[in-house]
């Protein structure tokens, strides 16, 4: 030992290492307090250390899953409204049905309502699809199926299609694969419903109504035909026809016509004229002339009688129609009073008013004394009792009737108006699926009853639905032939499940639970909710509708009901996982966290025993303090 060194008593030494003892043991306890941990590494103890990391990880895991069943309840929650939504638009295209069931009626106003109606369920079919596409969350999608498809083939459709007068040929709402045989047939023979019929005579004063002819093959239709009448009783009538916008005009009764009687040169005696000078009377004839109007010319009180003939009245020129009905009169005269005693009277063709035509014809005495020279004379005309009327329309729809003017007369401005007659036409267009189940629409049938019509027609099948826009135009060539296609629709894609949803509720995913996507669109695959047919046209339409939306309603309902029982187990794990997650946790404090209050008073204990310590040093440093005193 060198001079240099110090060498403490065995007291100091002694205390001094309680005291440095009593120093580790606080700032123990002040890290103790600090970090609220007994345990804070593995050297303050192992196992405890281990132990609570291990819980404090496998609730780090549940908290984790926790996020992700979160995640999971959203993506339900967004499948859930627009279950509720679409539930709500079902709701208002069965108000359309009710309203549509309301307006059953086979006038022009019933139908266009209807139609209006069936655009407004398609709008609602495709708002349906719309929603289920947008009810999506986080790249999964519950309401949109599993993915499996059904189409019509497009070589298939190309062949219905190149029939002639068939276009637009598909298959909507399908449900399983079939083949339909799609075919046109008939004669096109033209007829008209018989209640029409019979309601049009008596509301329009007509008689013998009959609708015939052959659909054309170029300008056919499948139109209504109207009649329409016009005027006032004593006047002028006229009757309108029209089909599919070509009108034709018939005017008659028109009272215009006319036969006058007058004096060129007036005779002697009794008739004011010079003596020995004969008498020269002319009858003029008058007006607008039509087939049946008659004409009567009288002289010295014998009448004579002319009727206009078709022959008569062939030219559209008025004055052509006078002169022959002049040269028909003139005829009927001379051939009565021209024999009436020896060459009495000289009778000639003139041009009685002076117009250049020879509408009228005059009558001479041939006596110039005596009481020949004087003759009387007059001239009458009467509206024709009946009027045929024929009209042939460029789609070979021929319509006859027959106005009877008494008739007409008798009904007076009641007769005025428009009267509708359904059109037959024998045209059919049917599809057979391969389970031999035959549904056409005919043009024959009643209107709300099958009847074919130009445009869209649908053919209903339990596997889907076969859709043609017919030309009424040029579908007879397709008849005339009897020509077929098949129509045939196949599974286009594969189902999937790439829109199910997995939600795992622990580490090693033992438990977990799989929400399976169901499809709520409108197609044959969910809903089953198809494109009003036939623009709700029949009772059966809107019928088929209705089916649809019930099965609509039932499949949502228990897809509805599946998303909320998944719902309630998920939520129910979320929380059990919350709740477990906190008692890992609360596990993991107790093995590693500090009792603050005792170890409060263990620092107080040790920071007493420092100032002992201290003052223990110091007593035993006071032995070499004395020395001190000596100096």
């Amino acid at each position: 030992m060198s001079s240099s060194d110090v060498s403490l008593t065995a007291g100091m030494r002694n205390n001094l290492l309680l005291l440095q003892k009593t120093n580790k043991q606080v700032e123990s306890i002040q890290s103790r307090l600090a970090t609220g941990n007994k345990v804070n590494s593995a050297l303050d103890g192992p196992t405890s250390f281990f132990a609570a990391k291990g819980l404090n990880t496998r609730a780090s895991d549940l908290s984790s899953l926790k996020e992700a069943m979160g995640q999971g309840i959203s993506t339900i929650q967004a499948g859930d409204k627009g279950i509720t939504a679409i539930e709500d638009l079902v709701e208002q295209a069965k108000g359309l049905t009710t309203t549509a069931y309301s307006n059953l009626g086979n006038d022009a106003a019933s139908i266009s309502t209807r139609k209006s109606l069936a655009e407004q369920f398609n709008r609602i079919k495709e708002q349906i699809d719309k929603i289920a596409g947008d009810s999506g969350y986080q790249g999964k999608n519950l309401l949109t199926g599993n993915g499996l498809t059904l189409d019509s083939t497009s070589e298939s459709r190309a062949e219905v299609n190149a029939l002639e007068g068939l276009s637009n040929s598909r298959v909507t709402n399908v449900v399983s694969a079939d083949t339909y045989s799609v075919s046109v047939s008939g004669t096109g023979a033209i007829s008209a419903d018989l209640e029409d019929i019979a309601k049009a005579e008596d509301s329009r004063g007509i008689t013998s109504l009959k609708v015939s002819g052959t659909l054309s093959a170029t300008a056919g239709n499948f139109a209504d035909i109207k009649i329409e009448m016009r005027g006032n009783s004593g006047r002028e009538r006229t009757a309108v026809v029209t089909e599919n916008g070509e009108s034709r005009t018939v005017k008659f009764f028109d009272n215009t016509q006319s036969a006058t009687a007058s004096s060129v040169t007036a005779g002697k005696p009794g008739g004011g004229g010079v003596s020995g000078v004969s008498q020269v009377s002319k009858v003029t004839i008058g007006g607008a002339i039509e087939e049946g109007d008659t004409f009567t010319a009288t002289v010295n009180g014998q009448a004579f009688t002319y009727k206009a003939t078709a022959a008569d009245v062939s030219s559209a020129d008025p004055v052509d129609r006078r002169e022959a009905i002049a040269t028909g009169l003139q005829a009927a005269v001379e051939a009565g009073v021209g024999a009436t005693g020896s060459n009495r009277f000289t009778i000639a063709s003139d041009d009685a008013d002076g117009d250049g035509s020879n509408d009228g014809f005059t009558i001479t005495s041939n006596d110039t004394s005596g009481t020949g020279t004087s003759f009387s004379i007059g001239a009458t005309s009467t509206n024709t009792a009946s009027k045929a009327v024929s009209i042939t329309f460029s789609s070979g729809t021929s319509i006859s009737f027959t106005v009877d003017r008494a008739q007409l007369e008798a009904l007076g401005t009641s007769a005025n108006g428009a009267s509708t007659i359904e059109k037959n036409v024998d045209i059919t267009l049917s599809a057979t699926n391969l389970n031999g189940v035959t549904v056409e629409r005919s043009g024959n049938n009643a209107r709300g009853a099958g009847k074919l019509a130009d445009g869209e027609n649908s053919l209903n099948f339990d596997s889907g639905t076969v859709r043609v826009t017919v030309d009424s135009q040029t579908v007879k060539a397709t008849a005339s032939a009897n020509s077929s296609a098949n129509l045939t629709t196949v599974q286009r894609t594969d189902a999937n499940t790439e829109n199910d949803l997995a939600v795992q509720f622990n580490a090693d995913n033992t438990s977990n639970i799989q929400v399976v996507s169901r499809n709520v669109t409108s197609g044959g695959q969910g809903l089953r909710i198809d494109y009003a047919q036939n623009d709700f046209l029949d009772r059966s339409d809107i019928d088929k509708a209705v089916a649809s939306l019930d099965f609509a309603t039932s499949t949502l309902r228990s897809a509805s009901q599946a998303l909320s029982t998944n719902l309630n187990v998920i939520q129910t794990r979320e929380s059990f996982t919350s709740e477990f997650s906190n008692v890992l946790v609360e596990g993991s404090n107790k093995m590693v966290q500090a009792d603050q209050n005792e170890e409060g008073a263990n620092l107080l204990l040790l920071q007493t025993r420092q100032q002992l310590g201290t003052i223990s040093l110091s007593l035993a440093n006071q032995a070499q303090q004395s020395i001190l005193r000596l100096f």
